[in-house]
């Protein structure tokens, strides 16, 4: 098990197991996923809202989807409101006969239903502390942490995840939000309150646990509106509407100018800079060749994540700090 970073280590929710298999275990579970991504995609299972473990698929192409639409959204001087959910141990509580009873549903061949029914069941664990070895515990729920099969299982899972009028979906892994659109905020609400009323129906049936306190909401809109928002309801909690989000790795302000990601980004940059000096700096004994493969690996990613999206914005590059822009030229 490790420790989750920046967690209370008294805690035991805050370790993340991890599942190790012999070798021979591991090219088995290489056959069998790619026999169940083949019956997958011939069955049409999987959603073309889900842009995680799918080939020619990543992070940007699902932010590109969201940035596009509320940019969209801006252009005919609509609201855009979305709702981005954080599911809870979203492989280690996933519901086994839930699972199963989905892959007999998507008429996924019995060979393969009867060795992932083997897969799953009767796993047992136990946890070691210095010299100290706990009792023999079974799982109940969940695949196994480091596993191959455990995306694809869980996009499975959730490929019936509830579909609602005037609703996008957008999924990455579990990193899952909602958006709606509209030319009120009142309407935007209204259809955002519909969808999350599907979606605990559905968490409630599936046994999948959302955190509400990371559960973010952003109204999108151009403009100073001072309009109060009406306050969204999920799990008898009520959700308080944010000015930014982080999703996928990206801030997205509700102004869509990214003054907030720029200003994290970049310092979040010059602290890796400053770590880095004793290997880049002048009295560093690499080479300049290997220094520049430091920059190229490790520095430069840091400023250029989804720089598709954000480099667009036009008051992004009237407040780009002169040192970010020295850096990048």
């Amino acid at each position: 098990m490790f420790p989750k970073p920046r967690q209370n280590r008294k805690l035991p929710g805050n370790y993340r197991p991890i599942s190790l298999l012999s070798n021979t275990g591991k090219i088995f579970e290489k056959i069998i996923l790619s026999r169940l991504k083949e019956e997958c995609h011939d069955l049409s299972i999987i959603p073309n809202e889900q842009y995680g473990f799918r080939a020619g698929h990543g992070c940007i192409h699902q932010l590109l989807r969201v940035a596009n639409t509320v940019s969209q959204g801006f252009n005919h001087k609509f609201y855009t409101g979305g709702v981005f959910l954080d599911v809870r141990k979203a492989f280690d509580r996933m519901w086994h006969n839930g699972l199963i009873y989905k892959l007999i549903k998507f008429k996924i061949p019995n060979y393969l239903i009867v060795i992932l029914i083997n897969y799953l069941r009767n796993r047992t664990f136990r946890v070691k502390l210095n010299h100290t070895l706990s009792d023999i515990g079974s799982i109940k729920a969940g695949t196994p942490q480091g596993s191959i099969l455990s995306p694809q299982l869980y996009t499975i899972y959730t490929s019936d995840f509830p579909m609602t009028n005037q609703i996008m979906n957008c999924f990455f892994a579990d990193d899952t939000a909602i958006l709606a659109q509209g030319s009120t905020i009142n309407y935007v609400v209204h259809t955002l309150q519909k969808g999350l009323n599907n979606i605990e129906k559905w968490c409630t049936l599936w046994r999948v646990a959302i955190n509400t306190d990371k559960t973010h909401v952003v109204m999108f809109r151009k403009g100073t509106s001072r309009k109060e928002l009406k306050t969204l309801s999920f799990f008898d909690e009520d959700l308080t509407w944010d000015k930014e989000v982080k999703y996928l790795g990206l801030i997205l302000d509700d102004k869509l100018i990214f003054r907030s990601h720029l200003k994290y980004n970049t310092e979040k940059f010059w602290a890796k800079v400053h770590l880095l000096i004793p290997l880049i700096g002048r009295r560093s004994p690499l080479t300049l060749e290997n220094k520049l493969l430091l920059f190229k690996q490790v520095l430069r990613p840091i400023l250029t994540y989804a720089a598709q999206i954000w480099g667009l914005a036009a008051t992004v590059k009237k407040h780009k700090s002169s040192k970010t822009k020295s850096l990048e030229s």
